[in-house]
Protein backbone atom coordinates (compact mmCIF):
# COMPACT_ATOMS: atom_id res chain seq x y z
CA UNK A 1 0.00 0.00 0.00
CA UNK A 2 1.38 3.41 -0.90
CA UNK A 3 1.55 5.75 2.04
CA UNK A 4 2.19 9.38 1.24
CA UNK A 5 3.69 11.87 3.64
CA UNK A 6 1.98 13.93 6.32
CA UNK A 7 1.19 16.20 3.42
CA UNK A 8 -1.68 13.88 2.57
CA UNK A 9 -4.47 14.15 0.07
CA UNK A 10 -5.98 10.63 0.04
CA UNK A 11 -5.58 7.19 1.60
CA UNK A 12 -4.63 8.95 4.81
CA UNK A 13 -4.94 7.45 8.23
CA UNK A 14 -3.72 10.72 9.71
CA UNK A 15 -6.25 13.49 9.28
CA UNK A 16 -4.42 16.32 11.02
CA UNK A 17 -1.54 16.91 8.65
CA UNK A 18 -1.82 18.91 5.42
CA UNK A 19 -1.36 19.92 2.51
CA UNK A 20 -1.35 17.11 -0.05
CA UNK A 21 1.81 15.33 -1.15
CA UNK A 22 2.43 14.58 -4.76
CA UNK A 23 5.53 12.45 -5.46
CA UNK A 24 8.10 14.38 -7.47
CA UNK A 25 9.88 12.49 -10.20
CA UNK A 26 13.14 14.19 -10.99
CA UNK A 27 13.90 14.08 -14.71
CA UNK A 28 17.56 13.28 -13.98
CA UNK A 29 16.74 10.08 -12.10
CA UNK A 30 15.90 6.63 -13.36
CA UNK A 31 12.18 5.73 -13.20
CA UNK A 32 12.54 3.49 -10.12
CA UNK A 33 13.82 6.37 -7.97
CA UNK A 34 11.63 8.90 -6.24
CA UNK A 35 12.92 12.24 -4.97
CA UNK A 36 11.78 13.26 -1.48
CA UNK A 37 11.52 17.05 -1.19
CA UNK A 38 11.92 18.90 2.13
CA UNK A 39 8.67 18.60 4.06
CA UNK A 40 7.65 15.28 2.49
CA UNK A 41 7.98 11.56 3.03
CA UNK A 42 7.07 8.28 1.39
CA UNK A 43 6.66 4.60 2.23
CA UNK A 44 6.24 3.11 -1.25
CA UNK A 45 4.00 0.17 -2.08
CA UNK A 46 6.62 -1.37 -4.35
CA UNK A 47 10.32 -1.62 -3.43
CA UNK A 48 12.51 1.01 -4.99
CA UNK A 49 15.02 3.73 -4.31
CA UNK A 50 14.19 6.98 -2.56
CA UNK A 51 16.60 9.86 -2.76
CA UNK A 52 17.05 13.36 -1.48
CA UNK A 53 19.60 16.13 -1.05
CA UNK A 54 20.23 17.60 2.40
CA UNK A 55 22.22 20.52 3.73
CA UNK A 56 21.09 21.71 7.18
CA UNK A 57 17.91 19.62 6.93
CA UNK A 58 17.63 15.98 7.95
CA UNK A 59 16.65 12.84 6.05
CA UNK A 60 15.39 9.98 8.22
CA UNK A 61 14.90 6.51 6.81
CA UNK A 62 13.09 3.66 8.54
CA UNK A 63 13.43 0.00 7.66
CA UNK A 64 11.72 -3.15 8.92
CA UNK A 65 14.03 -6.05 8.00
CA UNK A 66 11.39 -8.65 8.93
CA UNK A 67 8.88 -7.21 6.47
CA UNK A 68 11.48 -5.82 4.04
CA UNK A 69 9.79 -2.42 3.94
CA UNK A 70 11.46 0.97 4.00
CA UNK A 71 10.52 4.63 3.85
CA UNK A 72 11.98 8.12 4.11
CA UNK A 73 11.05 11.56 5.37
CA UNK A 74 12.89 14.87 4.99
CA UNK A 75 12.39 17.75 7.43
CA UNK A 76 13.96 21.20 7.53
CA UNK A 77 13.18 22.67 10.95
CA UNK A 78 13.39 21.14 14.42
CA UNK A 79 10.33 22.74 16.03
CA UNK A 80 7.16 24.19 14.54
CA UNK A 81 6.37 27.81 15.31
CA UNK A 82 2.76 28.32 16.53
CA UNK A 83 1.79 30.41 13.50
CA UNK A 84 2.66 27.62 11.04
CA UNK A 85 0.74 24.40 10.27
CA UNK A 86 1.93 21.05 11.57
CA UNK A 87 3.56 19.51 8.48
CA UNK A 88 6.52 17.30 7.68
CA UNK A 89 8.60 20.46 7.26
CA UNK A 90 9.16 20.04 11.03
CA UNK A 91 10.86 17.14 12.84
CA UNK A 92 8.04 15.84 15.05
CA UNK A 93 5.28 15.65 12.41
CA UNK A 94 7.71 14.17 9.87
CA UNK A 95 9.14 11.44 12.10
CA UNK A 96 5.89 10.63 13.91
CA UNK A 97 4.13 10.25 10.55
CA UNK A 98 6.85 7.91 9.25
CA UNK A 99 6.80 5.74 12.39
CA UNK A 100 2.99 5.57 12.31
CA UNK A 101 3.00 4.34 8.72
CA UNK A 102 5.06 1.36 9.81
CA UNK A 103 3.18 0.64 13.04
CA UNK A 104 -0.22 0.90 11.36
CA UNK A 105 0.83 -1.53 8.65
CA UNK A 106 2.03 -4.23 11.04
CA UNK A 107 5.58 -3.34 12.08
CA UNK A 108 6.69 -3.24 15.70
CA UNK A 109 8.92 -0.41 16.95
CA UNK A 110 11.49 -2.90 18.26
CA UNK A 111 12.00 -4.23 14.72
CA UNK A 112 12.51 -0.82 13.11
CA UNK A 113 15.86 0.75 12.45
CA UNK A 114 16.47 4.35 11.50
CA UNK A 115 19.20 6.08 9.56
CA UNK A 116 19.76 9.82 10.03
CA UNK A 117 21.59 12.04 7.54
CA UNK A 118 22.22 15.77 7.09
CA UNK A 119 22.57 18.58 9.57
CA UNK A 120 25.45 20.32 7.80
CA UNK A 121 26.17 24.03 7.95
CA UNK A 122 27.05 26.67 5.37
CA UNK A 123 27.40 30.26 6.57
CA UNK A 124 27.61 31.42 2.95
CA UNK A 125 24.26 29.93 1.93
CA UNK A 126 21.14 32.09 1.61
CA UNK A 127 18.83 32.02 4.67
CA UNK A 128 21.68 30.84 6.94
CA UNK A 129 20.45 30.18 10.49
CA UNK A 130 23.18 29.70 13.12
CA UNK A 131 23.03 26.30 14.85
CA UNK A 132 19.96 25.17 12.90
CA UNK A 133 21.88 22.11 11.71
CA UNK A 134 22.67 21.06 15.32
CA UNK A 135 19.07 21.56 16.46
CA UNK A 136 17.68 19.61 13.49
CA UNK A 137 19.86 16.59 14.29
CA UNK A 138 19.35 16.73 18.08
CA UNK A 139 15.56 16.99 17.94
CA UNK A 140 15.27 14.21 15.37
CA UNK A 141 17.39 11.85 17.46
CA UNK A 142 15.36 12.68 20.59
CA UNK A 143 12.09 11.88 18.80
CA UNK A 144 13.44 8.57 17.51
CA UNK A 145 14.67 7.64 21.00
CA UNK A 146 11.29 8.49 22.57
CA UNK A 147 9.62 6.39 19.88
CA UNK A 148 11.79 3.40 20.78
CA UNK A 149 13.48 3.34 17.37
CA UNK A 150 17.11 2.22 17.13
CA UNK A 151 19.42 4.38 15.00
CA UNK A 152 21.61 1.98 13.01
CA UNK A 153 23.47 4.57 10.93
CA UNK A 154 24.07 8.28 11.21
CA UNK A 155 26.08 10.83 9.26
CA UNK A 156 25.36 14.37 10.51
CA UNK A 157 27.20 17.66 10.84
CA UNK A 158 30.12 19.09 8.98
CA UNK A 159 30.17 21.55 6.10
CA UNK A 160 29.24 19.39 3.12
CA UNK A 161 25.85 18.66 1.64
CA UNK A 162 24.77 15.08 1.13
CA UNK A 163 22.92 13.17 -1.54
CA UNK A 164 21.17 10.17 0.01
CA UNK A 165 19.91 7.16 -1.96
CA UNK A 166 17.91 4.64 0.11
CA UNK A 167 16.90 1.16 -1.06
CA UNK A 168 13.50 0.39 0.49
CA UNK A 169 13.89 -3.37 -0.08
CA UNK A 170 17.28 -3.86 1.59
CA UNK A 171 17.51 -0.88 3.96
CA UNK A 172 20.87 0.07 2.44
CA UNK A 173 21.81 3.71 1.91
CA UNK A 174 24.42 5.42 -0.21
CA UNK A 175 25.61 8.76 1.13
CA UNK A 176 27.55 11.04 -1.15
CA UNK A 177 29.11 14.09 0.49
CA UNK A 178 29.45 17.01 -1.88
CA UNK A 179 30.98 20.46 -1.60
CA UNK A 180 28.33 22.14 -3.73
CA UNK A 181 24.57 21.76 -3.55
CA UNK A 182 21.91 24.15 -4.77
CA UNK A 183 21.48 27.20 -2.54
CA UNK A 184 17.90 26.29 -1.65
CA UNK A 185 19.00 22.81 -0.49
CA UNK A 186 21.10 24.30 2.33
CA UNK A 187 18.28 26.02 4.21
CA UNK A 188 14.94 25.08 2.61
CA UNK A 189 12.12 27.56 3.16
CA UNK A 190 8.40 27.07 3.51
CA UNK A 191 6.62 27.78 0.25
CA UNK A 192 5.50 31.13 1.68
CA UNK A 193 9.19 32.08 1.98
CA UNK A 194 9.06 32.03 5.79
CA UNK A 195 10.81 29.53 8.03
Amino acid sequence: MVHDSPNLKKESTIDTLEPAYEPHRDSRSEPSRTFIKPGFGLVPQQPGKLWTVVGSSIAVTLFDARRRVGGMTHYSRPIRQPEYPSTAFYAAPAIVWLVRQFLQSGSEARHLEAQVYGGASSEDAPYFVPDLHHHNARVGLEILEKSGIMVSSMDVGGYRGRKIVFNTLTGESAVIKVSHIRDHDWYPQLETGDA
